[in-house]
């Protein structure tokens, strides 16, 4: 009986606050707010978006209304590494928006960035936060950034191509071995069917390496950052790699793939797995035209030792150090606003009405919706995710594998593993890690 009253009582309360949803954007929806502050914010979705941009629209508008002297100045521009450092040197930086993680760390220590240590402070919504996503946005002992959501690698696969091959469409593969399996039973390449999208990227290989136990860089016993390539956990996975496109014969033939180009393989169901983040599942569905409806989306399989990995990353809010206080304190509002529960919400009921695809990485990392159906699956996988390995230089070091090393082993079979990559791994401590800058540092 006490269960049914709490049900009901919850029922109530979710159609009040349902109510409230409706009434302030439908009635309120065209009111224009006072004169006064002004912030530029970026990051409004290009036009071609209409769903995302009304739903943008809706927002703005809210937040206006809760705070009437504040007027969002909304940008149709996205982060661009090398647009943002320009326009931010010559003054022309948004007061606020949201980055990749991965760059965070070297615009803070270019002094771009507003440290927000003082607003977290007092923000109720702060240790609801993994402390993995918190970690990357914390610089030098300060907070930089403020996670706006997280997301992981994870395997998306093909219902349709499963039952048609046999295969239980609610059993995905669990570890390399039925990856190899379910791939096998997949490929028909008569009819241009491949069980499994790999680019030879380091976006997708430190999974694997993590899985098998492996690290890409790592401290020496004297302290001192160095690559680990050229360790057997590493070469395994490159043999394993080698594997599924020789022995196995489970991966496209074009030598060396794009990400796009296995993407729009999956979404045509010419390729039947793929990894990836939950992210890109709207630009799969409007770019390529994806049928969600058969679209699965699993945990990483797990390493030989059953070790399971994914990494994580993620999009955090800044402020720019460079404008007045008044202005930070009115950034930090519209970025409490964002990310309240309330907003959150609001937001997890408008994309319904609106038929958008629901994902986890649309959403706050600091959002109670884990309990909705959609993030089922985040839920359990959150004790698997990892960070990148992001210090200075990672960026370039992932070019470089990318370029260097994976391309070099998908496209050359002759080239003997050990050899080349203990090479490798030689010229990217010379080149990143070089023993003297470290001493110095020290």
């Amino acid at each position: 009986m006490l269960r049914k009253i709490g049900t009901y009582l919850l029922a109530f309360g979710l159609g009040i606050f349902m109510v409230a949803v409706w009434f302030q954007n439908y009635y309120f929806i065209n009111e224009i707010p006072r004169e006064g502050l002004v912030l530029e914010v970026w990051n409004k979705p290009p036009s071609r978006q209409v769903k995302e941009g009304k739903l943008w629209k809706e927002t703005v508008l809210r937040f206006e209304q809760e705070y009437p002297h504040i007027k969002i100045n909304s940008v149709e521009r996205e982060f661009s590494p090398q647009e943002f450092v320009t326009a931010m040197a010559g003054g022309k930086g948004p007061d606020v928006m949201h980055i990749w993680i991965g760059t965070l760390a070297i615009l803070a220590r270019q002094g771009f960035i507003a440290p927000m240590d003082e607003f977290v402070k007092h923000w109720d919504q702060a240790d609801y936060i993994h402390p993995i996503v918190w970690s990357p946005a914390r610089i030098d002992d300060k907070i930089y950034g403020v996670p706006r959501d997280t997301y992981f690698t994870v395997l998306f696969y093909r219902k349709d191509l499963f039952a048609r091959a046999g295969l239980d469409p609610e059993q995905p593969p669990r570890n390399w071995n039925e990856l190899v399996a379910y791939a096998q039973a997949l490929t028909k390449p008569e009819e241009g069917v491949y069980g499994f999208g790999l680019p030879p990227t380091t976006w997708n290989f430190m999974d694997f390496v993590w899985q098998n136990n492996g690290e890409l860089v790592q401290r020496n016993q004297q302290g001192f950052m160095e690559a680990s390539l050229s360790t057997p956990q590493v070469v395994e996975v490159l043999q394993f790699w080698r594997d599924l496109k020789e022995k196995y014969k489970v991966l496209p033939p074009n030598a060396l793939p794009s990400y796009e180009d296995i993407a729009q393989m999956f979404a045509l169901g010419k390729v039947a797995m793929m990894m990836s983040v939950a992210n890109q599942l709207p630009s799969l569905i409007n770019k390529y035209g994806l049928d969600f409806s058969v679209t699965g989306i699993a945990p990483l399989p797990a390493g030989p030792t059953g070790t399971r990995a994914s990494h994580a990353g993620g999009e955090v809010f800044i402020i720019n150090a460079a404008i007045p206080k008044e202005r930070q304190e009115a950034a930090w509002k519209y970025i409490e606003f964002e990310l309240s529960p309330a907003n959150q919400l609001w937001k997890w009921v408008r994309m319904n009405e609106l038929k958008m695809t629901i994902f986890p990485g649309a959403f706050s990392a600091s959002t109670n919706l884990l309990n909705m159906p959609e993030f089922a699956m985040v839920k359990e996988e959150l004790q698997f995710v990892r960070n990148e390995p992001l210090f200075a230089e990672w960026l370039l070091m992932k070019d470089a594998m990318d370029k260097d090393l994976l391309q070099a082993i998908f496209s050359d079979t002759s080239i003997d593993l050990n050899v080349y990559v203990q090479t490798f791994n030689l010229k990217v401590n010379k080149r990143f890690f070089p023993f003297e800058k470290q001493m110095v540092q020290k």
